[in-house]
Formats: C-alpha cells, structure tokens, sequence
C-alpha cells in the first residue's frame, strides 16, 4: 500500500494518513442539501471526493466512503410545506418533505453518474436517523454540553475549551453572543449553537423528550458518521466553506460527547469562481450539469477540467477552459487508440535517441504516483502521462513499438484511468448497421461519389462514431 500525504486543515499541514484500521481508510463526506440541483461548485466538491476515493482505492485500501443526504433543514421545510395549508397533519407535512426530497436526489444520483463519481458505499438520509440524533443530543446534556430552552436544545459553547481550533477562531478576541437557531450564520461572535429545533406552525416535527421538533442541520452529520463508522474517523472532507460553522460544530458535538479527539484529517477542497465572479443567479453565471449538457458540454470534459486542477487552489471555471480540457482530453484518448492498433503508420527510421518504452513507463509511473501521493497533485501527475505521451509517441514515429510495449503503455492507461475516469477502454464492437453504413461509405468512396461519402461520415459524427481516412487507404474509427 502506499503512504498517501493529505493537508490537514486542522493542523495547516501536509500529514501521512494513518488509517485507524491497517489497509481500511474511512472517509465520511458532507453530501449535498436535496433542495434543488447541484450547482458546479457543488459537484467539484464531489468530484475532489471522488478522486480522493479512488487513489485510496488504486493505492491498495479498502476505501469506505460515507456521504450523507441533507432532508431537512430550513430552506427544505420552506420550499417543501410552502403549498399545504396551514392545519395540515403531520404525516402530511413529512409525506411532503419526502416528495419533495426524492425528486433532487434522484437528479443529484444522475448528476454522479454522469461524470463517473462511484456511490458512496453509505449514503444515509438524515430523517432516517433521528433516533441517534435525539440520543447524541441527550449525552451532550448528561456531559453538561448542552440546555433546552422553550423546547429548543443548544450547545454551550463556552463549556467546550477546543472550540474554534478548526476554524483557528480568535476566543479571546470575540464577542460572545446569543443562541443561534440559524443552520448558517457568520463567524463574527461565539454563538450557542441549535441541536434540536422546537417545533413552530407549519413545520413537520418528531417526538422527543424537549416536546416535538426537529434537528438543527449541523447534528446531523456527527450522528450519521458516529453510527456508521464508530468513535474514530480518519478523514472528513467537505468544502472549504463548511470548516465554520459547521465542521468547527461537528467537531465540538462528537468529541464533546466522546471526550477524545475524533477525525484524524480534515480535508477541504477549495470555492469554485465563473469568468472571475462568484457565482451567482442574478449575474446568469450560475450552472448546473444539466445547464452544462445543454450548452453541448460532454460531463466527462467538465470532470477532466476540475480534476487537472489542485483541489486546494481556487478554480476559475470558464467555457474556454473547457475547450483546452477537451482537447487535452482527445490528445489522451487518441494516444490510446494509436496503442490499440498495431497496424497504424509509423516506425520511419533509426531515431538517433531511441528510449526504451518499458523503462520510460515505469518513470512515468513512479512520476505520476509521487504526485498524487503528495496531497492529491493532479497537475504534477497529469504532467507526467503527457510527457510520457510525447516521447512515446516520438518514439513510435521512428521505430514502432512491439505488442508488449503497446500493451505496456495500455496498461498504464488503464492504471490512470482507475484514477480519473475519462479514458477508458472503448468497446470495439461496431452493431450491424454502423458496420454496413461505413461499408456502403467505402463503396461511395469507390465509386467516387463524394458528396454521399460526407453524408454517411457525417451521420456516423451524429451517432458518436467519429472516421479516420488514412492516407493508404484504410479507415480507422473511434467514438467520440
């Protein structure tokens, strides 16, 4: 297995993780609020998770992932019970939410599966856990954490001296201010922060010892990882805009509860600009995938173009950067074709520095490998596949490589794609009826008749089946 080195926000330094458990790494992840689709800052985040998983997984681990669905919190209560009336029962309220819920985690599912981010191995839904929820809440209060007022429980943040170290919150040098029922707020005072929210007119709500209610937003996550993956984590990961309040509160309820330290990592990827500006709806700078695909924009090009940048760098998202993506992305897949077959042009001559391709693959392996090891360096490590590219393909200009060479290099391709996931092997096997139409193609081509050859060249584009004439008169193809 190998040593893979995070930042970790909670001590500002690059750190080996450690897994509590040798060879299982347990990674919980801050999932996304199903009240409206996933914006593209959203899914870089997503995207950050899912290449971290993924070089846990290539580096030997068994790599057990938690990312959380959040049902209910104040703007689903608003947006969910907006149209019932106002003497509606609580079933119906809940019925709601419910509804309400399921229609953005079935467009947000689609949203990971278009651009290849694995499903989670859990993905608990908050409303399936308020029992836990309640019973955290009760040992907070046991352990003198926590007080109910008017039906509502909030955490004394004075009694918890570790409060602000993820956040690196000046104590000394903040106003301490009121209980907040707010899930966000600013970080300009000490607040007591919401565990559980008395019920109010037109909310839906649970029993519990306070009376009816529900959980404030930022209980929720401590209960879900604390059932699902015990007392000790290894890496928690979110955006970078969640490190306060939420992480900072996530951290004060679990390890005020458990009396220890409780992640071993924490691990934030970076906010996510439009041409410069913040994104925003008024300013018609704000997408989602779906805005994305309509635009034309293949989610697999999106997914190249956030994972080539560094994690922990601001990301300026721009049509035109998608375009440069694309490109190298083609320049990926065509090298892979070109080692698929052996039967493409090329060894012109003696080439006066010949390398030996198996060596210079295990260099660019080590390269590529080094860098992701060393806090996710997906520039570093895409870097090297694309040197590795040029010599290879220089080399096999002047001198063809053998089949174990090709076989080699796709070996590698297979290796960097476990990773990235935008080059995989493309299945060779052509239906019946593209087969006949680039048959009848070449017959038009013998029989000279131009003009019908680019019409089936370009009903194949149609179809995602792009053509290559060679110049001694074989056809090549690939899909797009």
């Amino acid at each position: 297995m190998r040593t893979i080195r995070l930042f970790n926000t909670l001590t500002r330094s690059i750190e080996p993780v450690a897994p509590i458990e040798p060879g299982v790494v347990k990674v919980y992840n801050c999932g996304p609020t199903i009240y409206s689709f996933a914006h593209v800052g959203n899914l870089r985040t997503f995207l950050f998770q899912d290449l971290l998983r993924r070089v846990f997984a290539s580096s030997g681990f068994d790599a057990r992932f938690c990312m959380n669905l959040t049902d209910v919190e104040d703007k689903i209560i608003r947006d969910s019970q907006a149209e019932l009336p106002a003497d509606a029962d609580n079933e119906t309220r809940l019925k709601a939410m419910r509804a309400f819920t399921n229609q953005f985690e079935k467009s947000f599912l689609e949203d990971l599966d278009a651009l290849r981010i694995q499903r989670p191995t859990h993905m608990p839904r908050a409303t399936d856990y308020i029992p836990q929820m309640i019973r955290l809440i009760e040992g907070l209060e046991k352990n003198g954490l926590a007080y109910e007022r008017d039906g509502s429980v909030y955490f004394r943040v004075s009694a918890f001296p570790g409060y602000g170290c993820l956040a690196r919150l000046d104590r000394d040098g903040m106003k301490a201010g009121a209980s907040v029922d707010a899930d966000e707020y600013d970080r300009d005072s000490l607040s007591d922060f919401v565990l559980w929210k008395g019920t109010k007119p037109g909310e839906p709500w649970w029993e519990s010892g306070w009376g009816r209610g529900r959980p404030g937003w930022h209980i929720e996550c401590s209960a879900m990882s604390l059932e699902l993956f015990g007392e000790y984590l290894d890496i928690h990961t979110g955006g970078i805009d969640l490190v306060f309040p939420h992480h900072e509160n996530e951290i004060a309820q679990s390890e005020g509860l458990l009396g220890h330290q409780w992640v071993s990592h924490w691990v934030h990827g970076e906010h996510l600009m439009v041409e410069g500006e913040k994104m925003s709806k008024s300013l018609g700078n704000f997408y989602t995938l779906r805005d994305l695909r309509a635009k034309g924009v293949d989610p697999i090009v999106f997914r190249f173009a956030i994972q080539s940048n560094h994690y922990r760098k601001p990301y300026n998202f721009t049509f035109d950067g998608l375009g440069a993506s694309e490109a190298a992305l083609k320049r990926i897949r065509a090298f892979r074709r070109r080692m698929e077959d052996a039967s493409a042009p090329g060894g012109g001559g003696d080439f006066k520095e010949p390398i030996d391709p198996s060596e210079r693959i295990e260099q660019a392996r080590g390269e590529f490998w080094n860098a992701l090891c060393d806090d996710l360096n997906t520039p570093e490590a895409l870097a090297a596949l694309f040197t590795l590219i040029t010599d290879l393909n220089a080399q096999d200009d002047r001198v063809l490589m053998t089949p174990d060479e090709r076989g080699a290099a796709l070996a590698f391709l297979d290796e960097t794609d476990a990773v990235f996931a935008a080059w995989p092997k493309e299945s060779r096997a052509l239906d019946q009826e593209i087969e006949s139409m680039i048959e009848a193609r070449k017959a038009t081509k013998t029989n000279k008749n131009w003009a019908e050859a680019d019409k089936i060249r370009e009903e194949l584009k149609a179809m995602g089946i792009i053509l290559e004439d060679r110049k001694d008169g074989s056809v090549a193809w690939h899909r797009e």
